[in-house]
């Protein structure tokens, strides 16, 4: 497996008959979430062929076993998938500067490498070296199709850093999740004196009514399944969904519960809800 540049591009370059593995990968990825055993039986297997180069399979076997709560094997297999793909970068690759595109489906083994290890660490409460690698995954692809930006964002309001929160929303400007709108509504309270509340709080509404109302809970209860229109139980959170608002505030619960920021959205619930 090699990091190679193609024309003004990266792009990393398997071992030939790699690719011949891609339905069986896909077969044992079926499992993950229900047959914990039988997945990982498969990605072993998978690995046994190409132990240096398919970073898919150690990326989703450290997630396996994570399921299991197995989180020292977890973080085995998360980092030996990262530093894989770090052994193959090339010496005249600039971190600073090249890119590792999203949109090429072979750079995206590595890119998923960097933010299972942010997770693994993130799951360990080690905050600044899941920045670190969060940081170093975006710097990649700036785009951002993963959503490393709203990991990143909680990693900041958990070590209460308004200068990069900030940063972050300056660079994603145009974002108008659910993370973003109550984040900007939050960082305004706690940094800025609330000047900017009123016109913050109907955006924010407008993308999730129900966040107001649960972030003003003094007991937060799960809710039950998000139903899809057809019947169906969805394996998501819809968009603007009480779900969805109960598990924004499940993944920020420690910068929620501040005084102030609690204080406010019950101020809210009453007078903007």
């Amino acid at each position: 497996m090699k990091l190679i540049k193609y024309y003004d591009d990266w792009k990393f370059v398997y071992p030939k008959g790699m690719d011949e593995l891609f339905d069986e990968y896909w077969e044992a990825i079926e499992y993950l979430g229900s047959d914990e055993k039988e997945c990982q039986k498969r990605l072993k297997k998978i690995i046994n062929q190409f132990p240096e180069s398919h970073l898919d399979a150690y990326n989703h076997l450290s997630i396996s076993l994570r399921n299991q709560n197995k989180t020292n094997e977890s973080l085995h297999f998360a980092l030996l998938s990262y530093l894989l793909g770090k052994n193959a970068f090339p010496k005249d690759f600039n971190v600073n500067t090249d890119e590792i595109s999203w949109l090429d489906m072979d750079n995206r083994p590595f890119l998923r490498a960097c933010q299972t290890l942010g997770l693994e660490f993130q799951f360990r409460k080690n905050i600044n070296r899941s920045i670190e690698l969060y940081e170093e995954n975006i710097k990649y692809n700036p785009n951002d199709n993963q959503g490393i930006r709203y990991l990143l964002l909680e990693c900041y309001f958990i070590n209460k850093d308004f200068e990069n929160i900030k940063k972050l929303f300056d660079k994603y400007n145009d974002d108008y999740s659910v993370e973003f709108l109550y984040g900007r509504l939050i960082y305004d309270i706690l940094e800025n004196e609330g000047k900017l509340i009123e016109e913050l709080i109907f955006d924010a509404k407008k993308c999730n009514k129900y966040v107001i109302s649960e972030l003003a809970k003094d007991l937060h209860i799960k809710p039950e399944p998000h139903i899809l229109p057809w019947g169906e139980i969805s394996e998501g959170n819809g968009v603007g969904s009480i779900q969805e608002a109960y598990e924004y505030w499940n993944r920020n619960k420690k910068i929620l519960n501040l005084k102030k920021i609690k204080e406010f959205f019950k101020y809210a619930e009453k007078n903007y809800a």
